[in-house]
């Protein structure tokens, strides 16, 4: 039976993304699951774990810092050019992505605001973020703005928008229909319009519109019981801002959520959380996040099929 393609990046080179890479990697199941390509700068490690393919992407006379620093921005932004053009041409079934600093990049000049954004733009397509936690997954309308920004962004037609694209990007590339609870904004989803009129103004004409439409979905339902009643793998929980998504996510994954790009011609999964400089090369890092990065990419590929 073929194995599927995995091509991992190691993320900002500073950072802890290369030294969890070459723990998750040793020989084992990974291994065994699937075959698995890395690129990044070999010199991130001390050596290219045994039976695994390491392609050495970097720039040699760039050091690596362990602060988010134009260098490492550089290398980071390298390594992701090289994975786009290789998701292009399909040479490979899964995009993990190692964890990078946005201010590094942001560093070289490029308004760089994240993976998902990023990917979007690069393949020309509307992407959505979905943590997968073990419990629930939990989806967010909106990703990395300001909280005072979201009022703005939120209207009904973006809403049924956004939920309409997820189910149809969740059906083609995991094989099946999802449901869908939508987050209120306010304290108690607006308690009746007393705490706030997003819910009455345009929530609930966005359930009522996607109802229509023949989509599973309820809601607005007050955040602090949202993520109360799992309901199964395809009953995803709509976060309308980053925090409010995040935090029950990592609570509920004990810190080991895993961020999916659902909407690119592929699956990209990616562990949550940055490069950590603070515990860099301390042997603190804990691979855990990445080592499920792959596995639920792996997981997933397989409803694909």
């Amino acid at each position: 039976m073929t194995r599927p393609r995995v091509l991992i990046t190691t993320g900002d080179p500073g950072g802890v993304g290369p030294e969890v890479l070459w723990s998750v990697l040793q020989p084992g199941d990974l291994q065994q699951a699937a075959e698995i390509t890395v690129i990044g700068p070999l010199r991130s490690v001390a050596s290219a774990p045994e039976g695994v393919r390491w392609d050495d992407v970097d720039l040699p006379a760039l050091r690596f810092h362990k602060r988010p620093h134009p260098d490492n921005g550089r290398i980071s932004l390298l390594t992701l050019e090289e994975a786009c053009r290789r998701m292009e041409r399909k040479e490979a079934d899964l995009l993990v992505t190692g964890p990078v600093s946005k201010e590094a990049i942001r560093r070289c000049g490029i308004p760089f605001s994240g993976h998902t954004e990023y990917l979007a733009q690069s393949f020309h397509c509307r992407t959505y973020m979905v943590f997968f936690t073990g419990v629930m997954p939990v989806a967010l309308f909106s990703t990395h703005i300001p909280v005072r920004d979201v009022p703005a962004v939120l209207t009904t037609e973006a809403l049924v928008d956004f939920v309409r694209g997820l189910a149809t990007a969740w059906n083609r590339q995991l094989n099946a229909w999802p449901s869908f609870r939508i987050a209120g904004l306010n304290p108690h989803a607006g308690e009746g319009g007393l705490l706030g009129r997003e819910e009455r103004e345009v929530l609930e004409p966005a359930v009522e519109a996607l109802l229509a439409e023949g989509v599973a979905v309820d809601g607005p339902v007050p955040a602090d019981s949202l993520f109360l009643r799992p309901d199964g793998p395809d009953k995803i929980a709509v976060a309308l801002y980053h925090d409010q998504g995040m935090i029950p996510a990592k609570m509920m994954s004990q810190g080991h959520a895993v961020n999916c790009t659902l909407g690119l011609p592929f699956l990209r999964t990616s562990p949550d959380h940055g490069p950590a400089f603070d515990i860099a090369g301390t042997g603190q890092a804990d691979p855990e996040s990445l080592r499920r990065a792959i596995l639920t990419g792996l997981d997933l590929l397989k409803r694909r099929r």
